[in-house]
């Protein structure tokens, strides 16, 4: 007998006052969850119609990652905050406390920030491109990537160099392939019994064997400097930055095979003896 009668008020009171919440509750739940399928499907379809207007502009390559992620990012908060409005919650106190957090993860995180407003700044006013040769910070090679936060760079010797965009964004960068052909300034020493025009020819020689230089620029061997004990000799050369390393290599080798034929002589080591007393 107790337990129909409970049934039967535990119905009524279900009847009376759960129901009539779920529908109101269980309604906008559902809203909100539809809404959030339909925009997450919207958001999709705009940041692929922004790719391909992008690409259909020109936009930089390196910037259109980044354009697409801060746009993807708003478009998320502003349909989060919609589906916050139609179950009911208060959006503006919500913001306020989105900007609260955000303040103190601002001020807890101001390396990071530094390094996004650096990021910005390579991307906006490219310094250097993806593709190209940079010295920086000591460090040279071709950039990989240029991410939000970091810029990877790609050694000659295989490394992979990770470098922080806010303060790579402060310091000086030598852009050495972004005009393609660079000069390649070397110097060799020769002894001062050396004749002056037979070590000339014996170094254009060289320049003429070697498939790196460009023979259609001026190419310089020029006599340096005057010492007692030494000829320097000045060999400036035009090659493709990408062949920068190889042309080094080249050069030295067939430089000492070449004086080594024609009895070119390098200088003695100079030896300076101090007295003690």
């Amino acid at each position: 007998m107790n337990f129909m009668y409970l049934a039967h008020n535990y119905l009524t009171n279900f009847e009376d006052k759960v129901w009539p919440l779920l529908l109101q509750y269980g309604t906008k739940v559902l809203m909100s969850l539809l809404m959030f399928l339909i925009g997450r499907l919207l958001i999709k379809k705009v940041i692929g119609l922004m790719h391909s207007k992008m690409k259909l502009e020109s936009i930089d390559p390196d910037v259109q990652p980044f354009l697409a992620s801060l746009v993807r990012a708003a478009l998320n908060i502003m349909l989060v905050l919609s589906c916050a409005g139609i179950l009911g919650i208060e959006t503006s106190s919500f913001i306020a406390a989105l900007g609260a957090a955000g303040l103190a993860i601002g001020l807890a995180l101001q390396g990071s920030l530094s390094n996004f407003a650096g990021g910005v700044l390579i991307l906006v006013f490219k310094p250097f491109r993806v593709g190209e040769l940079i010295t920086v910070h000591g460090y040279t090679g071709y950039v990989e990537s240029i991410q939000i936060f970091n810029t990877v760079i790609s050694t000659t010797s295989h490394r992979t160099i990770i470098l922080p965009n806010g303060s790579l964004s402060t310091s000086p960068v030598v852009n050495i392939s972004r005009k393609g052909i660079i000069r390649l300034d070397m110097q060799f020493q020769v002894a001062m019994t050396n004749d002056i025009d037979v070590t000339r020819k014996a170094i254009r020689e060289v320049i003429e064997e070697c498939t790196f230089v460009h023979k259609d620029k001026n190419n310089d061997v020029l006599v340096g400097r005057l010492t007692d004990s030494a000829i320097y000799w000045d060999v400036k050369l035009w090659v493709n930055a990408t062949d920068l390393d190889k042309t080094q290599y080249f050069m030295n080798e067939h430089i000492k095979k070449h004086f080594d034929k024609e009895g070119i002589q390098f200088p003695d080591p100079v030896i300076t003896v101090k007295s003690i007393g």
